[in-house]
């Protein structure tokens, strides 16, 4: 126990006598210790107790008669309740083979002198803390009035706690005039418009969004929920930034870029009317070139290719190329129309023709196409039985609706289209011979994505743009990402690299989008030209790829215009690559 301790107490033996006790009085102030030989105490002698019955029972009795036997023995004071000392006179402390006696009164006093200590170490201590509490608060608070984002913190119910100075430029306002002020009140007021800590509220989840404040500022603003220990809202905080600038930049850098793509793609082949194909490869634009010559005749054409080579595309271009291109163009999937059904929707019915039948009867696609283009796509998918309606609506020009007598006559130019091998399908019975040779008078053949790597970058820029535009983003894609992209085969060519753009750009978590960022999908499967003895980062193993790649090239082609034309890359692109890995090299050469 922190306190200065009394002296040892006198300790006396139970076989002193009255007149000892009365001399021992005159010399020592009481309480003593009274002992029987073998150290058992037997009770406190404590004057005025004594000389009570000292006068009451005379000098004659025992000195037991005499004590005081209402104490306690304790080693350490600290150990006594308010219980105990309600009811003893005395406690004796016995340690360290000492004994000290106390009246009850001064073990009280002790007692209320430690708490009454205590109080003041723990009053002296919490001013401590809240000084420090204090500068730390008037320290964050500067911090956060600093910042040059406005910080915005509400309570669970949309209170507005605490706004910071950056507020003023942003909003115009003071601090003050949002402090105390409920959130739903602030947007009412139109303070605040299409308000993120309200969503937050509601859904107890992070929100961002552009907001645009009355004079004009544009930011981007994130809320954020905090929760107490039990998992309740507590805070919402909300982080705003100034995007005026950036909104504006973004803009005329769209109306930029659309400029170029447009003027890139115009003179692509110098003809606006294949602005819908987009392509730098040879091959392709022999098939363009020949598509323009043919378009404006009305020959019957069949396109071949693999799915997603852009089959729709060109039987659209022909279309718009031909005398026919005012007129109606009717796709037809050949392939997603059940059996059943295909005849009803290619020649439509009368009245009354089947069971469902509407009474008024219904015109079909081909009826639909007068005067204009019929595209059968997927035409391999097209049933034997009307395959031979087929024939005779490319043969006359005629055709009769389901349940009808009459033949009907239109002027339609038929495009045809599929991704199956179609001379095989005659030699299976799967495809009739005469219907085949009646389509295929002018064969056009779209080359697979594979077959003109030189349009995959090309594309890529163009779908880039397209879904920039689409979500709102400025998403962009670095080199080493466009060479991983221009390595693939791309089995579902153009409509494959669509979507993997697609992709790219819907979850982009930076603007620039590097290797780590690419679909998982996407590989480069020539794994001969690195040799690697363990795991390394997937972008080394690229870096070394391409590296080994264009050691190989310039071994093998010398020059750079022929390293690009093999890599089917830009020369622009070789120079730059071999420069970044410090190749030497002569162009002259």
């Amino acid at each position: 126990m922190n306190t200065e301790l009394r002296k040892e107490s006198l300790i006396v033996f139970s076989d002193i006598s009255i007149l000892d006790v009365k001399s021992l009085l005159k010399i020592n102030s009481s309480p003593f210790i009274v002992m029987k030989d073998h150290l058992e105490i037997l009770g406190i002698l404590d004057e005025g107790f004594f000389l009570k019955k000292l006068d009451s029972g005379g000098q004659n009795q025992k000195i037991i008669e005499y004590l005081n036997q209402s104490f306690v023995v304790v080693d350490d004071l600290d150990k006594l309740n308010e219980e105990d000392m309600g009811h003893y006179d005395f406690v004796v402390q016995h340690s360290d083979n000492q004994y000290r006696c106390y009246p009850i009164y001064e073990v009280r006093e002790i007692m209320l002198k430690k708490k009454l200590n205590s109080l003041l170490s723990l009053n002296k201590s919490l001013n401590e803390e809240l000084e420090v509490t204090r500068k730390k608060v008037k320290e964050l608070t500067q911090i956060l009035h600093s910042s040059y984002d406005e910080i915005f913190v509400t309570d669970a119910n949309g209170d507005t706690l605490f706004v910071s100075e950056a507020c003023k430029k942003l909003t115009g306002l003071p601090p003050e005039a949002f402090i105390n002020k409920n959130i739903k009140e602030l947007v009412e007021k139109g303070l605040i418009v299409n308000s993120v800590t309200l969503k937050t509220m509601k859904t107890k989840a992070i929100h961002s969004a552009e907001q645009t404040y009355p004079h004009g500022v544009t930011v981007f603003c994130t809320s954020k929920p905090i929760f107490d220990e039990e998992g309740n809202l507590y805070r919402i905080v909300s982080n705003s930034r100034d995007i005026t600038e950036l909104v504006e930049m973004k803009r005329k850098l769209n109306q930029v870029n659309t400029r170029n793509q447009r003027t890139q793609n115009e003179n692509l082949l110098g003809k606006k009317s294949f602005k819908n194909f987009i392509t730098n490869s040879n091959k392709m634009i022999n098939v363009l070139e020949l598509t323009e010559k043919v378009a404006p005749m009305d020959s019957s054409i069949f396109i071949h290719g693999e799915t997603g080579v852009g089959k729709g595309v060109l039987a659209r271009i022909i279309h718009d190329l031909s005398s026919r291109k005012d007129k109606q163009f009717i796709q037809v999937n050949c392939g997603a129309i059940p059996s059943t059904l295909i005849e009803s929707e290619l020649f439509g019915y009368e009245s009354g023709a089947f069971t469902g039948a509407s009474k008024h009867g219904k015109q079909g696609l081909v009826e639909m196409a007068d005067g204009g283009t019929l595209f059968l796509d997927e035409i391999g998918e097209m049933p034997l039985d009307i395959q031979v309606k087929i024939l005779h609506l490319v043969q006359d020009r005629t055709f009769i609706k389901v349940g009808g007598t009459k033949e009907k006559k239109v002027n339609i130019r038929i495009i045809s289209a599929t991704n199956k091998d179609l001379k095989q399908m005659i030699k299976n019975n799967q495809f009739r011979e005469d219907l085949y040779y009646r389509l295929h008078v002018v064969p056009l053949e779209i080359p697979q994505l594979r077959e003109r790597k030189e349009d995959i970058l090309l594309l890529t820029d163009y779908f880039l743009q397209k879904f920039n535009e689409k979500y709102g983003q400025s998403i962009s894609i670095d080199e080493s990402s466009k060479l991983i992209l221009q390595l693939q085969e791309y089995p579902g060519n153009v409509r494959e690299l669509e979507n993997i753009i697609e992709q790219i750009v819907v979850t982009a978590r930076n603007s620039i989008v590097s290797i780590e960022d690419l679909p998982s999908d996407l590989t480069y499967k020539d794994t001969k030209l690195v040799n690697l003895t363990g795991i390394i980062p997937l972008k080394k193993a690229l870096e070394e790829t391409e590296k080994q790649l264009l050691s190989q090239a310039l071994s093998t082609y010398k020059s750079t215009r022929k390293m690009a034309k093999a890599l089917e890359v830009s020369q622009t692109t070789i120079m730059r690559k071999l420069g970044k890995y410090q190749f030497v090299y002569d162009d002259n050469k």
